[in-house]
């Protein structure tokens, strides 16, 4: 069988693209093409990663996160986040509970101690995760 287009190409290797791709990224450029990549993307097989900082503009970031967090949370199951002057706007956007079933992985790159200690207890109502990388500074 011949390949000619990209819409040939299989469910999984599709999702095998998305594992190198940001929760954002996938969003960007699949959302909304057309009705196969709407239903990849809203897959409960897709897991997401999130990176969150704010290198974007704050209402670009903003906007994208809030909706990825708010339709997706079953299928996070890592988030990245970069500690900045907004952190605290970009914690109050999602709060960490059991709804994010499917979440491994929490890292938290220079985060300050009053915004971890806030975050800590939150953590015990994830049943899966199982690594947390915290790089802290005063």
């Amino acid at each position: 069988m011949s390949i000619s287009s990209i819409e040939d190409l299989s469910n999984e290797v599709f999702y095998e693209i998305f594992e190198y791709l940001d929760a954002c990224e996938i969003y960007y450029a699949f959302s909304n093409l057309n009705y196969r990549f709407q239903q990849l993307i809203n897959s409960s097989l897709l897991l997401l990663k999130l990176k969150l900082d704010d290198s974007q503009s704050e209402e670009i970031f903003i906007n994208n996160y809030q909706q990825i967090l708010h339709l997706n949370k079953g299928q996070i199951f890592s988030i990245h986040l970069w500690s900045s002057e907004n952190t605290n706007q970009i914690i109050s956007i999602f709060t960490i509970d059991s709804s994010f079933n499917c979440l491994e992985s929490l890292v938290f790159y220079t985060i300050e101690s009053n915004v971890l200690i806030s975050l800590l207890p939150t953590l015990t109502c994830l049943p899966r995760l199982f690594s947390l990388t915290i790089e802290t500074w005063s």
